[in-house]
């Protein structure tokens, strides 16, 4: 019999706090909507699985495995069986160093406890559950961000009816995947969802969760304000929500439309999907070495020119600063964790950085499971952009060299491949296969 608990907890940190997202600094000077650490926690026979997804950019290493520990140290919970995520929100926490220097170790620990308590009140009110899982399918809100030009060069976002774009440089993931989480007489506890579009569709400098903070309140609006929405970001490094083909639209709220189109597209699945009081559950880990990408003397040598060039400003100036502050820092290497867990036969695939979509398709495409959810910014293990190996050599925003993006060429596919193997260990491992 399987066992369910779901919870929520608010985490808004104070006004003032650095909001990272952009490549100026900025204070949060108000709240859209409040943010939250979510939970969901399902035991199958001996096996307990945690998910957490916490509405912040990302979640550095060390608070991932503060969250970890502090399940483990309350419920006994494995850390390999704890999935820790970041929504990506644009406009959230401040979870790292501000470009001014400003530091916020206190909120840190703080949101970290918040977010471990979660899944603390989620494993204590687990009770006997159906679960349910499907997929749907969302177009016209996510577009590949990353253009040909004529001139044969790549731009990442080259303006809104930009008469040089030739055509996208890679594809999109429509696909919204859904996990229903009922009680045995049917009432709704909550869902999980995943999508792939950046959450940046907001802006400005309050607080909010983005189109999931949406999704969650129109979810609710029809399951009941107990109702608990998890969303997990699928592979959206180089996706979002601006269609440059197009004109500019008209004054009307981006993050409204997608988060209602997606909550229409969840509820659709939910009610169609069928519910089993049983799913054989199991989760593994893999580590990869990543040796830190350093700055190259031709690197050095152009972002030396830029800064000295007092007409030069805003982006270029910011990337030339992150060059020489590269520079600066030590070589050495990263250890990226991937995980992977099951309930029957939906697979659950944690990535860390910001996926390129083609390399979360490539892991969907191998997966041996009917469903399977590619979730990024994972528990804390690198952060940055997880580019194609071809994007280092084609350009654009993605790959540049930057303090918080390190990542080297190749390390998508080594990650992708790695997930692949996961999940096919972890099929051949159980009794009972597909179950």
């Amino acid at each position: 019999m399987l066992k369910c608990g779901m919870a929520e907890l608010e985490i808004t940190p104070p006004l003032g706090s650095s909001m990272p997202g952009y490549t100026a600094e900025r204070k949060s000077e108000g709240i859209r909507d409040p943010l939250y650490a979510k939970a969901l926690v399902v035991e199958s026979e001996e096996t307990v699985l945690a998910f957490i997804a916490i509405d912040a950019l990302y979640i550095p290493g060390r608070e991932a495995d503060r969250i970890r520990e502090r399940l483990l140290a309350y419920t006994g919970i494995p850390v390999e069986r704890t999935m820790v995520s970041a929504t990506h929100t644009h406009t959230g926490a401040p979870v790292r160093i501000g470009l001014d220097g400003s530091r916020h170790d206190e909120y840190l620990a703080y949101m970290a406890d918040r977010a471990a308590d979660a899944a603390i009140v989620a494993y204590n009110g687990r009770k006997p559950a159906r679960l349910g899982w499907g997929t749907g399918h969302v177009g016209e809100v996510s577009f590949n961000r990353r253009y040909w030009m004529k001139d044969g060069q790549l731009r990442t976002n080259p303006g809104f009816l930009n008469p040089e774009i030739d055509r996208p440089a890679g594809p999109i993931d429509p696909e919204v995947s859904v996990l229903r989480i009922d009680d045995l007489d049917g009432r709704a506890m909550g869902v999980v969802a995943s999508f792939a579009c950046h959450t940046d569709t907001v802006g400005g400098s309050s607080y909010s969760g983005d189109y999931p903070a949406v999704l969650s309140a129109t979810l609710k609006e029809s399951l009941g304000e107990h109702a608990v929405s998890v969303f997990l970001l699928g592979a959206c490094g180089d996706i979002n929500h601006t269609d440059t083909s197009k004109a500019k639209p008209a004054d009307r709220s981006i993050t409204r439309e997608i988060g209602l189109r997606l909550a229409g597209e969840v509820l659709r699945v939910r009610e169609e999907t069928e519910t089993v009081t049983e799913a054989r559950a199991g989760a593994v880990r893999d580590f990869i070495s990543m040796g830190l990408r350093e700055a190259s003397p031709r690197e050095i040598e152009q972002a030396q020119k830029v800064l000295a060039d007092s007409r030069v400003v805003g982006a270029e100036r910011f990337f030339a600063e992150q060059i020489m502050k590269v520079a600066e820092l030590a070589g050495g290497e990263a250890q990226l964790e991937v995980q992977a867990m099951r309930l029957g036969d939906l697979a659950f695939v944690g990535l860390p950085g910001e996926i390129f979509v083609e390399l979360g398709l490539s892991v969907k495409r191998a997966s041996p499971y009917a469903h399977t959810v590619v979730n990024t910014l994972c528990n804390g293990s690198i952060y940055g952009y997880v580019c194609t190996e071809a994007a280092y050599t084609q350009g654009g925003y993605e790959p540049r060299l930057k303090v918080f993006n390190r990542i080297t060429p190749g390390t998508g596919e080594r990650l992708a491949k790695s997930a692949e193997a996961l999940l096919q260990g972890l099929l051949e491992s159980s009794s009972i296969p597909g179950q």
